[in-house]
Formats: structure tokens, sequence, C-alpha cells
């Protein structure tokens, strides 16, 4: 069992929470700001809000004019970053542990006093358009997309992190001004610190930064429900690209519930790494596909299993698709081997534990779990015995819970018949996570979510740097990484 003995919680009375991690290891400290706002919360004609504020909170406070925030932390030596995706945004620092709280100031600067410039606005709205127009390039990104489209027909989900350039493109500054005041506060908000800090001065100094700003963010309002799936829905997207690929997915349950677990046991053994029945079958016998894989992508709400497949020239949509469903129905009818189930466990703890190794991973871990789970950032506790305590008969049960036809969809990314085919798109990574608008550092994982923003690359899982990156709080395999996002 894990131990969280050294975390210790900073409750302050306008509803900020924080939790601290000491780790005297390396002299480093690593902070996370995690706001419970993403393109969940998004109402309509407000999509891709949540990103595109993500943005300008780098564009100046009243205390760090434009460009100041990556200059103190560069001049620092430290790093930072952050991310967007369907159910938080989050802003995190790396500093040496004699000039960390210098993140802390300019985290309590931009809670409620981000300038939101119109000039400024306007400069970075054609930013975001023109990440929205790479994306659309990533052969990837429709496919997984139109997929999510089906399954959440009714729930925000339905629509991407990165929003629709409708919406973008008539958002006024105002709009943002309200969503930020809406969203943003000590309420709506906490934070994790994790590294070589004195816990006394560091839960003071958070007091002192964040004790007086008021508790102005509106509570998080409830979304629709999506209604439970009633049958298969399909789709044909038409690309440009020479490649033909397939994404069929399936509705399943929230981050942090027992079958979330199962799901993850069922998804290594269906399509992670070259022993799953999904390589051995499309990879090496039929050489059908270049590549495939799965991925366990639970949230705060209802999420999904997605099984993604790149087939090599010439291959069968038709056949390739009739293969992966044989493969899942055989998985329904014999569950998961004891000896495969023990290898799967011990790549499961392996992932999860190595997520422990860095500062940053450590509380973006924390984070992810606090944010997600109805246990909090406790539910770590439980992780690697709930993965133990999962038996052959009830991995079977939740395959033939959640794995049939009347809670998926499928969607065919067939090359356009106009001819060409993009160069360099015969051998794209599959499953290729969002680009980061900056470097990189490590994320937590195990959710994979859907990412934007200038996000961690996960293991998770591994999603902007990567969403799992990883995108639910246990761990995920790094060959599971989601497809398209933006940054």
């Amino acid at each position: 069992m894990v131990s969280l003995d050294h975390v210790e919680l900073v409750q302050l009375d306008n509803g900020f929470r924080a939790l601290l991690a000491p780790r005297r290891s390396l002299p480093l400290v690593a902070s996370v700001l995690w706001y419970r706002v993403g393109s969940r919360d998004e109402r309509t004609g407000e999509t891709g809000l949540s990103h595109f504020l993500e943005h300008m909170m780098f564009k100046g406070t009243d205390r760090y004019p434009k460009g100041q925030i990556d200059l103190l932390t560069a001049k620092m030596g430290g790093s930072n970053n952050a991310f967007t995706d369907n159910d938080g945004t989050a802003y995190y620092f790396a500093l040496a542990s004699d000039r960390w709280e210098t993140a802390l100031e300019i985290e309590a600067s931009r809670m409620r006093d981000c300038l939101l410039d119109p000039s400024e606005f306007q400069s970075e709205k054609s930013v975001v358009l023109e990440e929205l127009a790479m994306g659309e390039d990533d052969p990837w990104r429709p496919l997984y997309q139109a997929a999510e489209s089906l399954l959440y027909m009714v729930h925000p989900y339905h629509h991407p992190v990165i929003g629709y350039r409708e919406d973008l493109e008539r958002l006024p500054v105002e709009g943002m001004r309200n969503y930020y005041r809406r969203n943003y506060g000590p309420n709506r908000a906490f934070l994790v610190v994790a590294g070589d800090i004195d816990v006394p001065r560091t839960a003071a100094r958070i007091r002192e930064l964040f004790g007086s700003i008021p508790a102005s963010a509106e509570p998080r309002g409830e979304v629709l429900a999506e209604p439970e799936p009633q049958g298969e829905r399909r789709a044909i997207v038409n690309t440009p690209h020479a490649v033909a690929r397939i994404c069929i997915a399936f509705s399943t349950t929230r981050v942090g519930e027992r079958d979330d677990y199962a799901l993850d046991v069922l998804a290594h053994d269906l399509g992670i790494g070259k022993n799953s029945r999904l390589y051995k079958r499309l990879v090496i016998d039929d050489e059908s596909v270049t590549d495939v894989s799965v991925i366990n992508e639970t949230r705060l709400d209802p999420g999904a299993l997605f099984v993604l497949a790149e087939l090599r020239e010439g291959a069968s949509l038709q056949k390739v698709e009739a293969a992966i469903r044989e493969e899942i129905d055989a998985l329904v009818r014999e569950g998961v081997s004891k000896e495969d189930l023990k290898r799967i466990r011990t790549q499961i703890r392996a992932g999860f534990l190595f997520q422990d190794e860095s500062a940053l991973e450590h509380a973006l871990k924390l984070a992810r779990f606090e944010a997600l789970t109805p246990g909090g950032y406790r539910t770590l506790e439980t992780v690697l015995p709930t993965y133990e305590s999962l038996k052959p008969e009830e991995l079977r049960q939740v395959a033939a819970r959640y794995l049939v036809p009347q809670r998926s969809v499928c969607v065919h990314a067939a090359p356009s018949r106009s001819g060409g085919g993009k160069k360099g798109d015969a051998k794209t990574d599959q499953a290729k996570k969002p680009r980061e608008k900056k470097k990189a550092a490590p994320v937590a994982k195990k959710p994979v979510k859907q990412v934007v923003g200038k996000k961690p690359a996960t293991k998770p899982v591994a999603k902007s740097a990567s969403k799992k990156t990883a995108a639910k709080p246990a761990a995920k395999p790094a060959s599971a990484k989601k497809p398209g996002g933006t940054k």
C-alpha cells in the first residue's frame, strides 16, 4: 500500500486547499495549482474558452507584466507550464528549493488579477485559431473527435477541448472576463506542493498569499447527464491523408470507480503492448495494421474506452473492424488469463510507482486524484490493492458490461477519393497525444483525458505536452497515448 502520511492538508476559510508533500531527496520543489474548470464547464457559445483563458494567464497581471512570468522562471533556472482538459485546468512550476516561493506569488497574482488586455486578447486569439488549424492536420484528431462527438450527444464532453472555430472567432474579451470571474477563485482551486519544503513555513506563506482572496468564483454547475446508449452509432470521416484509420469506442464509467481499474487491466490485455490480443492478431498475424492501441479514458463524468488502429496500405477497414470485434468478443467470453493478469499487474504497478520518481510527477499525481476521484488524493492508498483484488471472473463481467455493440461507436477515417495524401503520413505515431505549446515536463497519470495546452507529457499514461497524459489518477501505460489535441 502507498503511504500518504507525509502529506499535510492546509484548509483556508475561503475554500482554498493545499496539499503539502515534503520530499528531501533533492533540492527541488514542484507546485501544481489546479482549477476545477475545464471544457466540461463551458456553456453554449463558449467552447474553447477554458483553453484560451489558460493562454491568457501568461499574458500579464497587475503585478507581472506580459512576459515576466516566463522570464522570471528562466532566470531562476526552473520551468513552468500548464494544460487544459475536459475536467480541469492546471498550472505548474518546478524550481530549486531556495527560490520556489516565487511560484506561489505568481499564482496568487493571476488567480484574480489577470489583465486580459484587449490587444493581447486579439493577438492570442490568432494563436489559438492557428493552433486549432494545425491540429486539423493531425490525422488522428478528426477520427478521435468524431468518435467523441458520437459518444456524447448531450453532455458537454461532446465538444473538443480546443473548442469550435465559430465560437472562438466571435468571442469578445468581455466574454472571457466574465468566464474568468465566474470560474477562477480560491473556492474553485487547490494547490499541491511537493519536494524539499519546510512545511510550517510553506503553510504560513500559503495562508498569507491566498487567505485574503475572496471566494468569488461561482460553485461548479451541474451538467446534462448523457443518456444510456441505446445502440451503436457510426460515422465515416474522409481525410486528405493516405492512410486509413479506425476508432471503436465504448461508453464506460467514471474515474476512480472499481470498474475503472478493471477496464485498465482489460485495456492492457486487449491492445496495450506487444503481448496484447490486438497487437498479436492485427500486427503480427494478419499484418493488416501498422499499429494499434487501446485507451481507457475515464473522466469526472462517465468516460470511454477507445480502440484505435492505423491500417497498412491495401487493408480493408471492414475486415480490420471485424477482427477487432472478434478479439473483443473473445475477451468478453474468456476474460483475462491468470498468467496475463499477473504480467499486467506488474506493468501497472511499475508505471504507477514510477510516477513518484520526480517531485513534479508526484505533485501531478496527487493533484489528479484530488481533482477527479470521490476520495481525493487519499484514493492513492487503495490503487494498487484494488488492482491486486481484481479476479478473472470479475474482469470478464466488466468486459461483458461495457464492451458490447450497443454501447459503442465506430468511426472509419478513409483517404479522400480525390487522391493525394500528406507527405510523411504513412508512418504517423499511433494515437498521438496533443502537442504542446512549451516544452513538456513529465506528467502524472492515470487520467488520460483530452488535454490541451502546455501540458506535461505524461506517462501514464501518458494528454500535451500531452492528456494521461495522463487523465485519470492511476497509472496508464505509456503506449496508450491519446490522439490529438492542441498545443
